[in-house]
């Protein structure tokens, strides 16, 4: 019985997380994204909610912040962050972008 009632409890979360996701397009917190910045440069972010902020240079954000989308500072490219860490090499790329999209706030483009 307690196994049915955690299953149960875990497939109620599960269907609550991907609601949310599919309701705006981004992670619910605890699942936002991170970025550890190992560049010389800010890295500028966006989320729906606050709009366009920086990380610092040589900082990471925090679990609880939400980023939505990351400027890669060498291009100029927005990265759609997941639930990851993207990394910032020192040459301000993205070591690990799973995917861009054509502007902040825009879905991935999968080719």
């Amino acid at each position: 019985m307690v196994i049915l009632l955690l299953l149960a409890a875990a497939a109620a979360a599960l269907f609550a997380v991907q609601q949310e996701k599919e309701r705006d397009g981004h992670w619910p917190w605890p699942l936002n994204g991170e970025i550890n910045n190992r560049s010389a440069q800010a890295v500028v972010v966006w989320d729906d909610d606050h709009g366009n902020y920086q990380i610092p240079a040589h900082s990471q954000s925090r679990r609880d912040w939400d980023v939505d989308h990351a400027q890669e500072p060498a291009s100029g490219r927005w990265c759609k962050l997941g639930p990851h860490v993207l990394q910032v090499n020192p040459d301000g790329r993205f070591a690990n972008c799973e995917c861009y999209s054509l502007a902040k706030g825009r879905p991935c483009i999968k080719f």
